[in-house]
């Protein structure tokens, strides 16, 4: 009995070799654009092949929406080992931001990539989709904690307001300075207090 000729197995990326796939392809990404790199480029810059490429990832979008579905995955991780560690809203919040400037710092590349997506400068509208619905989860999320910590929801959800806009301000400038290499100062805390004193000022007489 003939059997088809069997096709050659693509083994898995070691998990150092996918964490390679996602940088290369999150820098060019971040430098050019999503729409402007090819698969090759990719291919190239990471040291893997296109089948490799396909297999695991599926297709550029594939690839794009793994870089994502990483960072906010880490992103989640900080928030989690925040909200369990905190002993009230100010280290909290000083926490959190001390935890994702140092995953902003770890991760430029994919964290401008992920600028592009939020603010729609691609063709990703999925991605963009997706990552709204994640940002709706997380302020969410972020209400019912500082709920559960003492604070109407009024005022909880104007602290988150207060309190991402300047956190977004430093993880900007930590995505787009290239010679950012992280800081020892009081960034965390000024960021917790300004937002607490700023957003709680509006209950003062």
């Amino acid at each position: 009995m003939n059997h088809p000729p069997a096709t050659e197995a693509i083994p898995a990326l070691e998990p150092g070799t996918r964490t390679q796939v996602l940088k290369a392809a999150a820098t060019l990404f971040a430098e050019r654009g999503f729409d402007a790199v090819s698969v090759r480029e990719i291919v190239e810059a990471a040291g893997v092949t296109k089948p490799a490429l396909y297999y695991h990832f599926g297709s550029k979008e594939g690839l794009a929406a793994a870089i994502m579905g990483d960072l906010l995955a880490a992103a989640d991780g900080v928030r989690s080992r925040v909200f369990a560690r905190g002993r009230d809203i100010r280290e909290v919040l000083a926490l959190y931001a001390s935890g994702m400037l140092e995953l902003a710092a770890q991760r430029k590349q994919e964290l401008a990539f992920g600028f592009a997506c939020w603010f729609g400068r691609s063709s990703l509208r999925a991605i963009t989709a997706q990552t709204g619905e994640y940002d709706c989860r997380v302020n969410r999320e972020w209400i019912e904690h500082l709920v559960s910590r003492g604070l109407d929801e009024v005022r909880a959800a104007r602290l988150v307001r207060v309190y991402w806009a300047l956190l977004m301000h430093e993880l900007l400038r930590v995505a787009h300075c290239p010679n950012w290499k992280g800081e020892q100062d009081d960034t965390p805390r000024e960021i917790a207090g300004l937002a607490l004193d700023g957003a709680l000022a509006h209950d003062r007489p």
